[in-house]
């Protein structure tokens, strides 16, 4: 997170055409960006405020003016990808996070990936994904392993403290359902609701455990 986040990808799309589609509802030195959230207004894509634009080299730098991470850099560059001039690449970043953010690491790369997706979709398509919708936490904070999720911290009297996990513990299955990252383990917990039961299985040490709790 401290050094920002950047993806490279290529689209056989003209490279004029990518261009008019990183930003739209321009007014003057403000405009909205695809596929990133915003949490101000029922619009899609983030407003920004436009720092330098350059239209002969499609290059634009903004900088977030909604929250979430309002005041953050987001660059955006199209180009072709070889001398031929086909097929065309954008390079988007993202940069200048508060350090306060620096320890939600896993978070903020899993939003990431579905900000990237989001923005090449509009590019791709001009359709906007809709907003995200986030259900009941589980009551911990979690860090990638090659295994699957493991605990880092557990919030009392949350729902992982009322089935038993604990710090190190690895998370395997919500009802039956492998969980392998963190973008799976807010897919299920977005079906669910508050106050749902809801069975978790999970590693500690050499043994495994389930349980049962309402969300």
């Amino acid at each position: 997170v401290e050094k920002g986040f950047k993806a490279i990808f290529n689209l056989d799309l003209p490279r004029y055409e990518v261009w008019e589609n990183c930003r739209f509802d321009v007014q003057d030195e403000i405009c909205r960006i695809p596929g990133f959230p915003s949490s101000d207004t029922d619009l899609p894509g983030c407003r920004a405020r436009v720092l330098e634009y350059e239209p002969e080299r499609c290059w634009l730098r903004c900088r977030k003016d909604d929250w979430p991470c309002m005041e953050t850099e987001i660059t955006i560059r199209v180009e072709p990808a070889n001398a031929s001039g086909w097929p065309t690449r954008v390079q988007i970043e993202q940069g200048g996070f508060d350090p306060s953010l620096f320890a939600l690491k896993e978070i903020f790369e899993t939003h990431w990936l579905q900000i990237v997706a989001n923005f090449r979709l509009y590019l791709e398509r001009r359709v906007h994904a809709p907003d995200t919708r986030w259900g009941p936490s589980v009551g911990a904070t979690v860090r990638q392993t090659p295994v699957g999720l493991e605990i880092t911290n557990v919030d009392e009297g949350g729902f992982a403290a009322r089935c038993g996990l604990s710090q190190d513990d690895v998370l395997i299955a919500i009802d039956s359902i492998r969980i392998h990252d963190l973008a799976q383990l807010w897919t299920v917990l977005a079906l669910k609701k508050a106050g749902s039961k809801m069975t978790v299985s999970w590693v500690h040490g050499r043994k495994s455990f389930d349980a049962t709790e309402s969300l």
